[in-house]
């Protein structure tokens, strides 16, 4: 709105003498309405930032308020003249005059504020489209999806993500986070970012090559990607192979057949369904047995039916990255037996998936892991 200062001040346009406030009138009713709904879409922008309807809404009325804007400004350029001519002859106040100065820079502000906008608004679209990209190359390269990372991101980033409502932002730093986890904590994530931006030109197998690459480089930096702990072990070690890990996993059983089986022998329909579908093929790129990850899955759900899908998860990825770190270890006797050592010791599964570990570790023969090992620990014990 214009100030009150420059009321009082006229301006003759082709004969017609008018107040300068009355003529700014009517152009800004029209900033003020438009600016009303500018505020609305950017309030439902912030809720659902990834909404193109809602990108498309705001570039529209930011455009009407640079017309707007733009419309003022000329009326002010067109009166500039006959102002500093009145103010030479007396005829309009200093007061009026350094009001009226004050409007026109604003208004010369305002308008360069709503351009900047416009392609701050395109430039944080752009990056919204791209970070999703590299979000979705990386998971097909590493074989993962968002819920393998929620413990490093968080529930409400991994909601977010999942419900297509985070900021452009907000998946870089997941990006770097899931990146970190996965390959390395030194490794170098603009090269990471800048390998997924080339899927188009070279292809996925093109950017696991290069993902390997960047987790050999972090490899070197001392970081380590193999331990157990890290359920991605097998994302880094099999990028590092030269891609295998992905390419197992694209040649993985058949979706469609594979959620026909899961909705059969695991009673899992609904969201639970994808997930359970990714811990059988990320089992399958780990052990490189389709049958045996399937297999080893569906004792899991069996077993531990009453617990969250995220528990059980877990608890699969563990099981596999050990299962791939011996070769001798049934997967589905793992799970078989970590069970069983939790209810005889009376500790959870997943503790006791790390206890095997650990004797694992020290020396403990992996071909006799199948051989009652819940009982051998309740007798030491």
């Amino acid at each position: 709105m214009a100030g009150k200062g420059i009321k009082g001040i006229t301006f003759d346009i082709g004969g017609d003498t008018r107040g300068l406030d009355q003529a700014l009138q009517k152009v800004e009713k029209d900033a003020v309405k438009t600016q009303k709904e500018l505020k609305e879409v950017e309030k439902a922008a912030k809720i659902d930032p990834s909404s193109t309807e809602m990108y498309a809404q705001k570039q529209q009325l930011l455009q009407k308020q640079v017309s707007n804007t733009a419309d003022k400004l000329d009326v002010l350029k067109k009166a500039q003249s006959q102002v500093e001519e009145q103010f030479k002859n007396g005829k309009i106040g200093e007061e009026q005059y350094r009001a009226f100065q004050r409007e026109l820079t604003m208004t010369e502000a305002s308008l360069k504020s709503y351009q900047g906008k416009i392609d701050q608004t395109r430039a944080e679209h752009h990056a919204l489209a791209e970070s999703t990209k590299n979000m979705q190359t990386f998971f097909q390269a590493t074989g993962t999806q968002v819920n393998t990372f929620a413990d490093v991101l968080g529930n409400k980033l991994t909601n977010a993500i999942k419900e297509g409502k985070a900021s452009s932002q907000q998946l870089e730093q997941a990006l770097e986070k899931m990146g970190k986890t996965a390959l390395g904590a030194s490794m170098d994530f603009e090269k990471m970012k800048h390998a997924l931006s080339n899927v188009d030109q070279r292809g996925l197998k093109a950017v696991q090559k290069d993902l390997g690459q960047v987790a050999k480089e972090a490899n070197k930096a001392g970081d380590e990607v193999n331990g157990f702990g890290n359920k991605l072990q097998a994302v880094a070690g099999a990028l590092m192979a030269g891609g295998g890990l992905a390419a197992m996993i694209h040649e993985a059983l058949d979706v469609s057949t594979l959620n026909t089986n899961i909705e059969i022998s695991m009673g899992v329909k609904g969201g639970d369904l994808e997930a359970v579908r990714g811990s059988i093929n990320s089992v399958t790129a780990a052990i490189g047995d389709e049958e045996a990850a399937y297999e080893g899955v569906r004792r899991q759900m069996t077993l531990n039916k009453d617990a969250s899908q995220a528990t059980n998860e877990k608890i699969i990825q563990g099981a596999g990255m050990v299962s791939r770190a011996y070769k001798e270890i049934d997967f589905k006797e793992l799970i078989q037996e970590t069970h069983e050592i939790g209810k005889e010791l009376g500790i959870s599964q997943q503790d006791a998936l790390a206890l095997t570990n650990q004797l694992l570790a020290i020396g403990f023969p992996p071909e006799q892991l199948d051989e009652k090992l819940s009982s051998q620990l309740v007798i030491v014990v």
